[in-house]
């Protein structure tokens, strides 16, 4: 069983035929590799969940890299509407402002209408090039699947100045990316937050994802509530670049010295650390550890205190060591923990934390 999308957003249940095992690439009588959507069904047809996994492919990368892109050719069709863009824009420059096209492009016309920022578009002139051929009627039926999926109309805008390249999807791979989703148990409200939040998510196939998110499950040892948790906290993560990720694994685990077990912890609760600079991100996690003396178990069990600027950690940590509040043991009175050094803003911070009035906190930043 798998599930589809209906005109409004809420989620129907819709059988599918019963087949044997599927695998990622099937093959064609010519030999070639099978379309994207097919391959991207087969990780649906695998069937639901259990409690206890993810159940992503655990083979998933090896499969993606030996997908062969299918090239297409271009056609009679594909020319005539080249030429049809010169009725609109005589003249594609290697820098150019689609508004000046606006008094002649209905599709561009509508477009500003949802809200969208044509400066955004006008940095990918490949795109601007497309664009500008399209007819807007050939484009509602995206922009009616996003409203579906949970992009509220207010947001329309912000969101195709972020992904414009939505339009070259198709509709029938778009849904079978978020049936791979309602496939892997989540609930309407996790995908709608995921779109919402990573507007680039729908670009990615569902191979992609599969491997993306066993990954994670893999490395942090995460259970199959606990990748929803992530995906949906922090779903730009998701698709963000894995060498990456691994060298920050790589920095938490034997620069800062947190255990496997302490790094998942940061990661459920602080997925956007994993996003940071990382000297940046070590830097900071120095001061906090070896100059005011948080421990780790401090650190993990307040992490915000990893997200907070250095220079706000610095002058409240001086400024506390200076009237001599600067007491980091929780067995200890006047406890300040590393969640409120960090939080409010600086009047919260000195009627609750330093005791003193913000004057007085004012006046020694001056001396910095």
């Amino acid at each position: 069983m798998t599930f589809i999308l209906r005109r409004g957003g809420s989620l129907l249940r819709s059988s599918l035929i019963q087949r044997p095992a599927v695998t990622f690439l099937q093959r064609n009588s010519s030999g070639n590799a099978a379309t994207d959507q097919h391959q991207e069904k087969a990780l649906i047809l695998q069937g639901p969940l259990d409690d206890t996994s993810l159940d992503c492919h655990p083979k998933s990368e090896e499969i993606y890299d030996a997908v062969v892109p299918i090239k297409k050719k271009n056609d009679a069709l594909s020319i005539a509407k080249e030429e049809e863009l010169f009725d609109v824009a005589p003249e594609i420059r290697p820098t150019f402002n689609l508004a000046a096209y606006a008094n002649k492009s209905h599709t561009l016309q509508q477009m500003v209408k949802l809200g969208v920022n044509l400066t955004r578009w006008e940095r990918d002139q490949e795109f601007s090039t497309y664009i500008l051929k399209q007819d807007f009627e050939d484009l509602k039926q995206h922009i009616i699947f996003l409203n579906d999926v949970g992009v509220v109309a207010d947001d329309l805008g912000r969101w195709l100045s972020l992904n414009p390249h939505i339009f070259r999807e198709s509709i029938d791979d778009l849904q079978v990316r978020i049936n791979y989703l309602i496939s892997k148990k989540f609930q309407e409200s996790q995908i709608s937050r995921i779109v919402m939040h990573n507007p680039k998510w729908l670009l990615h196939s569902t191979v992609e994802i599969d491997s993306k998110l066993g990954f994670f499950q893999r490395t942090f040892k995460l259970t199959n509530a606990e990748v929803r948790l992530l995906a949906t906290k922090q779903p730009k993560l998701i698709t963000h670049d894995l060498n990456l990720i691994k060298k920050r694994n790589f920095s938490v685990l034997e620069e800062m010295g947190f255990s496997t077990d302490e790094m998942k912890s940061l990661l459920l609760s602080k997925p956007k650390l994993w996003m940071l600079h990382g000297v940046s991100l070590m830097r900071r996690f120095d001061y906090i550890h070896n100059q005011i003396g948080f421990t780790h178990t401090q650190i993990v069990d307040f992490p915000k205190v990893l997200m907070s600027r250095d220079f706000r950690i610095k002058e409240r940590h001086k400024y506390l060591k200076l009237i001599g509040r600067d007491q980091f043991d929780p067995s200890k009175p006047n406890y300040v923990s590393p969640d409120s050094l960090v939080a409010g803003d600086d009047a919260e911070f000195c009627t609750n934390i330093a005791k003193t009035p913000v004057k007085d906190f004012n006046n020694f930043l001056k001396t910095l």
